[in-house]
């Protein structure tokens, strides 16, 4: 996906994220918290120029869908692309810190998935609060990493 368009996922999440309660309302709370972590990993990655900022989708690892001339959409083999979770696909060489950072963070989310969305763990305030604090830190991030470039002021895109 383009930088733009994540960008305009994470902005629509976090507002949708201030409408939930995240423990009446965990597993949609829980879903927009990773959804928007996840695409800020990405822009960051497409910021960095480690995976490339293009207008294809990513469906697994090096496969992508790509939009055809006829206004249909393929399936295409290309190298890597839009991350699905942190380590699928991992992402190797020179990594800055603080994309780690967004990583580690992200780890913390994702740890609490399958336990409480696929599994039947209970969602309690702490495992909100621990999100959240990830959420914060990985935002935190985004924006530093959003300074200096043409996205830092930039309004969401009608066609993201």
């Amino acid at each position: 996906m383009k930088v733009i368009s994540h960008l305009d996922k994470v902005r629509r999440l976090a507002m949708l994220r201030q409408h939930l309660d995240p423990l009446a309302d965990f597993e949609l709370w829980f879903w927009t918290t990773l959804t928007a972590s996840t695409n800020v990993f990405n822009a960051t990655l497409h910021l960095a120029g480690l995976t490339r900022d293009d207008p294809v989708f990513s469906t697994i690892p090096g496969v992508h869908v790509a939009k055809q001339p006829n206004g249909s959409y393929a399936r295409e083999l290309r190298g890597l692309g839009d991350v699905s979770h942190v380590d699928w696909p991992e992402i190797e060489g020179d990594v800055p810190q603080a994309i780690r950072q967004i990583e580690q963070a992200l780890r913390v989310i994702e740890s609490h998935r399958d336990p409480c969305i696929r599994g039947d763990r209970v969602p309690v305030q702490a495992i909100v609060d621990e999100c959240e604090q990830a959420f914060g830190e990985i935002t935190f991030l985004f924006e530093q990493a959003l300074k200096g470039t043409a996205y830092e002021n930039c309004e969401s895109s009608p066609q993201s």
